[in-house]
């Protein structure tokens, strides 16, 4: 087992002070927006070899080992891009890779997110309380999924309606039941305004995610991260179809492709100190371990421990290794049986 050396992201959408804090460092200056625990070559982390530093992927290579999945510290300050990720199937045509994109957000501090999709009842009850255009709502209740509404949004100039909406969300202060709604548009508008996308929102699920809750995302859910700390465990792949809140490309025609408009994430609320999130995919698996101490025994694969909340002692039969706030280690699934003793939170990412 050995500490890693993360990389450290700079995008403009990240905090300028979350991670330096949860690591107890100085402020770069710049936003630092993710922390990454993994192989992957646009941010490959290290660790110590004979004084010297290699990549992980060396690391693994030695031990003749894979890593199927990255893992993040993400801190968002402003709205991510509206976005989602093919499966394997879709990957094998028109993609960077041809690997499947899972991922599972576990919060730290209050997160907030859209991410998949209301019934059809609840999208038409705040889709008309927001005065959305009537074509608009005609395609909304005419059940089934929401692809040609989104299609309508997407490829027909609804700068006008998108405006429209946030004014409407600008008159409505006291209105509780679209409070999340009107709140996430008005903070999307600041940074976006006049975006069709905003004209999405009434239909997709707000959560604000306490520190432990989770969500996990199968491929094809539309989903954006839009503030706080959170882990972030995906699968090993670049491939992202986004459609909003973003100057970078868009591509309304494969998202309709690859959305799957049935998957409605779940909140995970752990109900123990040891708990085994659901994921359903075979890149990974994520527990999280709070104030215990838990033996790991029977080996999946090669495991990531990350220290969220003070420090965490990892032991084996080989050594012990000291794991600080907000750093991380990877342990070998050679290296066999190991002891995770938590003194606030740290979460177990599985192989």
């Amino acid at each position: 087992m050995d500490l890693i050396t993360g990389y450290l992201q700079s995008y403009d959408w990240g905090s300028l002070n979350a991670l330096a804090d949860l690591r107890g460092v100085e402020p770069s200056g710049s936003p630092e927006a993710e922390l990454w625990f993994g192989i992957h070559p646009s941010g490959p982390a290290t660790i110590e070899r004979e004084l010297r530093q290699i990549t992980l992927q060396e690391a693994l290579d030695l031990v003749q080992e894979e890593m199927p999945y990255l893992v993040k510290i993400l801190a968002a300050q402003r709205p991510l891009s509206l976005q989602a990720h093919p499966d394997a199937t879709q990957a094998t045509s028109g993609f960077d890779d041809n690997r499947s994109k899972p991922e599972m957000i576990c919060a730290l501090t209050p997160f907030q997110t859209l991410c998949g999709f209301k019934t059809v009842s609840e999208a038409y009850e705040v889709s008309s309380r927001l005065q959305l255009p009537e074509d608009l709502l005609s395609m909304i209740k005419s059940g089934g999924d929401f692809s040609e509404v989104l299609k309508s949004i997407l490829t027909q100039g609804r700068e006008g309606d998108a405006i429209a909406l946030t004014q409407m969300c600008e008159k409505l202060t006291e209105d509780e039941f679209l409070a999340s709604e009107v709140r996430t548009i008005r903070k999307l508008a600041e940074e976006h305004p006049g975006d069709p996308a905003l004209l999405i929102v009434p239909m997709m699920k707000t959560h604000i995610l306490k520190p432990g809750q989770a969500l996990f995302l199968n491929p094809g859910v539309l989903h954006a991260y839009l503030e706080g700390v959170a882990i972030e465990i995906m699968g090993s792949s670049d491939n992202v179809v986004r459609v909003g809140f973003t100057s970078k490309h868009k591509d309304p025609a494969t998202l309709l492709e690859i959305l799957d408009f049935r998957s409605a994430p779940q909140i995970q609320t752990p109900s123990s100190s040891h708990y085994r999130y659901q994921t359903a995919t075979p890149e990974f698996n994520v527990e999280k371990v709070e104030r215990q101490t838990v033996q790991v025994e029977d080996r999946e694969g090669t495991d990531i421990v990350v220290s969220t909340l003070k420090n965490t002692t990892l032991t084996s039969n080989k050594k012990e290794l000291i794991v600080e706030q907000g750093s991380a280690a990877w342990i070998p699934k050679t290296d066999g049986e190991y002891q995770i003793q938590s003194e606030g939170v740290a979460y177990r990412v599985i192989g």
